[in-house]
């Protein structure tokens, strides 16, 4: 008894992580996100800075993404969604245009604009 009930806990276990990584597959393959929260955060950010150390080698990764999930999660309630929104549309510039975009996400989401 003792082991079909570990097999059981065990299958589970594998299913919820089975659902768990098929979500966030399902969300990282979308092109557009919606939303705000931790997770539409985190995966914003990433795409961000996965595009500023394409655009420059030197960029830290962890670093970036530490200092775009704060700036995400100090930016104004009303005002995070539009700015994540910006932060995806960014990833998707050119190295020529990331500059400029992530100005204007930053004044969106202290601003408003």
């Amino acid at each position: 008894m003792l082991t079909n009930t570990r097999l059981m806990l065990k299958t589970a276990q594998l299913s919820v992580v089975g659902l768990l990584a098929g979500f966030t597959f399902a969300l990282t393959g979308c092109e557009d996100l919606d939303g705000t929260g931790d997770l539409r955060i985190n995966l914003s950010c990433n795409n961000y800075c996965q595009k500023a150390k394409d655009c420059d080698d030197e960029v830290d990764m962890a670093e970036c993404e530490a200092n775009c999930e704060d700036a995400m999660n100090d930016c104004m309630a009303d005002e995070q969604e539009q700015a994540l929104d910006d932060l995806d549309d960014c990833a998707q510039d050119s190295c020529d245009d990331f500059g400029a975009c992530t100005v204007a996400t930053g004044l969106e989401c202290t601003f408003g604009w």
